[in-house]
């Protein structure tokens, strides 16, 4: 039975992982957040204007359905015989329903992903919402070679309060202060510039296709 035992493993996990990318086209495609839609959406019986993640939504009913179907067949592996009673039974309508749920999923997750419309402007928008403050933990880091880890701790709770209240941007604050003078803080303070190793998994990832 382990074969079997394997390939549903294999199965759930590749359903589990679609399932996480449409978890994030369904929370990004929100009207409030918009920074995605699906290519062509489902319309709505009652809403003209709506546009239906159906895809995202099918591969993440499929991706919780799939572990329940795995965990059968991971249970007939306590079998006493090759072909027990019961257990080898057990397997038949599990795997079919897991096979053709995943199978269904990357179907749907290929036209999902050819079709995504993706919105820069609105995601450059959004990084704009807290004034700069989405990059003061790197800030903290580059500042504590200049200033010292406990100052520049300081000094940029210090400003974080201020970017609220005076309604400008932490970039403009930290310009102004004199022991910043001479130092570029135009990359540390772009959150477009702090995206970690993304690039590198983009590239990795765009390399095995």
């Amino acid at each position: 039975r382990t074969p079997v035992a394997d390939l549903a493993g294999a199965l759930a996990l590749t359903a589990g992982a679609l399932g996480k990318i449409a978890a994030d086209v369904l929370t990004l495609s929100r009207t409030e957040i918009g920074e995605v839609a699906e290519g062509g959406g489902g319309g709505s019986s009652a809403m003209p204007h709506k546009a239906n993640p159906v895809r995202s939504t099918l591969i993440a009913a499929a991706a919780r359905r799939a572990p329940q179907l795995a965990a059968t067949l991971y249970g007939s592996l306590v079998a006493e015989d090759e072909r027990p009673a019961g257990a080898w039974h057990a397997e038949w309508e599990p795997l079919r329903d897991l096979l053709r749920l995943t199978g269904g999923a990357v179907r749907d997750a290929a036209e999902l992903a050819e079709g995504l419309r993706v919105r820069p402007d609105v995601m450059r928008a959004h990084l704009g919402l807290t004034h700069g403050l989405i990059v003061s933990e790197r800030l903290s880091a580059e500042l504590a070679p200049v200033l010292g880890r406990a100052r520049a701790k300081e000094l940029l709770t210090e400003l974080a309060a201020r970017t609220y209240a005076e309604g400008r941007s932490l970039g403009e604050l930290l310009a102004e202060v004199p022991e910043l003078r001479g130092v570029d803080l135009a990359a540390p303070t772009d959150p477009a510039r702090y995206t970690g190793a993304a690039a590198a998994l983009t590239d990795r990832a765009l390399e095995r296709r």
